[in-house]
């Protein structure tokens, strides 16, 4: 049953004009664009709520990738400065600010990068200083710079204590390598091995061995000059102290041991020569005391005057200083008989090994005759 919309007349379904009223039952084109007009004002509020949701969710969603892109990109930063990459850490930070330019603490950390990017450069030089050999410029800019990031409370700067530690290392194995050249003691050198001790870079194994070779090569020098004036001794001791640096050298240790044969070479025939000398000594004492006096001359003379004088000399053949040395004689006749005996002082007093002395003495009681003289005994004193 339809129910007619002017009369409210009730009517079978499809009718199309109302039994009651007669009116048209079915819509004219101005009373459909009038019931599509009456929904605009519900419709269009809906419309625009809906597409303002769009909106906003797709700008929410927007801004959630960009927060979230920003939040990487800081915290990649982060990793990059921590691990010295300044650069790579600048870069990540202004982009993250290009996108969210509002935000502080993005600006702040890359104020910080780029302080430690500034620092990074100034060891750059250093660096740079160091290998031209410009070391006190070096050095003392490597100083500055210490005392500098020293002051600073920054979690990033700290990033620099290792860059600066190699600075300091590359630093003193220069300024080591150089002073090699001056340094020819083995204590000296030895020191100079424990400057290394620390440094870990590959350049400071090369300077080690450097070291090595020259305390090799000075204990050497020193030992085989000391060995060659007889001091074995002190040639030993000077190995022995290289030694103690590089324990396994093949060359200390072969002229070590030819030292050492030398030397006992040395002690035996120092021995047998202190045996020969001992034996000579005592010859030398034994002719010392009984023959160390040689006649050279001995005669007796008649003078001008009828008085006979008695005339000698005597050659020291002793090792040692004799002195006080006293010749007796005889005065024989001409049948062999002894007419008298005397004796007489010699002079110099002191006769040195191979001088000669001289006697004479005159006697004025002989009677007219020929006569002879002949050596009895010597006296002297050894000094």
């Amino acid at each position: 049953m339809t129910e007619c919309p002017h009369c409210q007349h009730k009517m079978d379904d499809g009718a199309r004009f109302c039994s009651q009223c007669g009116k048209n039952l079915i819509g004219t084109p101005e009373q459909n664009s009038t019931a599509k007009r009456s929904w605009l004002p519900i419709i269009t509020p809906i419309i625009m709520l809906v597409v303002m949701g769009v909106a906003l969710y797709f700008v929410y969603d927007y801004q959630k990738d960009v927060n979230s892109e920003v939040v990487a990109m800081k915290k990649e930063a982060e990793q990059e400065a921590l691990a010295g990459e300044y650069r790579e850490a600048e870069k990540l930070l202004v982009g993250a600010i290009d996108r969210r330019p509002e935000i502080e603490a993005l600006k702040q950390e890359l104020g910080s990068v780029q302080e430690a990017l500034t620092w990074d450069k100034e060891l750059e030089t250093v660096g740079q200083w160091i290998e031209e050999g410009s070391l006190k410029k070096a050095n003392e800019k490597l100083t500055a710079i210490q005392e500098a990031l020293r002051q600073e409370d920054s979690r990033l700067l700290v990033t620099l204590v290792p860059k600066m530690n190699e600075m300091d290392s590359r630093l003193t194995l220069k300024e080591v390598n150089q002073e090699l050249s001056k340094l020819t003691n083995v204590d000296e050198l030895a020191g100079k091995l424990n400057t290394l001790s620390g440094l870990n870079l590959e350049e400071a194994s090369k300077v080690r061995d450097k070291i090595f070779e020259k305390i090799v090569n000075q204990s050497t020098k020193k030992a085989e000059a000391a060995a060659g004036e007889k001091r074995y001794a002190e040639a030993i001791a000077t190995i022995d102290q290289g030694l103690q640096y590089v324990s396994n050298d093949e060359k200390l240790i072969q002229l070590k041991e030819r030292i050492q044969q030398e030397k006992s070479a040395f002690e035996q025939a120092e021995q047998q020569r202190l045996e020969s000398a001992m034996q000579q000594a005592a010859q030398d004492e034994l002719r010392n005391q009984t023959q160390a006096l040689e006649v050279a001359d001995l005669s007796i003379t008649k003078d001008e005057f009828g008085d006979f004088k008695v005339k000698g000399s005597l050659k020291s053949v002793a090792t040692q200083i004799i002195s006080t040395v006293t010749v007796k004689y005889d005065i024989l006749d001409k049948d062999g008989k002894v007419v008298r005996s005397e004796s007489v002082k010699v002079f110099p007093n002191y006769m040195n090994p191979g001088d000669q002395g001289t006697f004479e003495k005159v006697h004025y009681e002989l009677e007219e005759g020929e006569y002879s003289v002949e050596m009895t005994e010597m006296e002297w004193l050894v000094e």
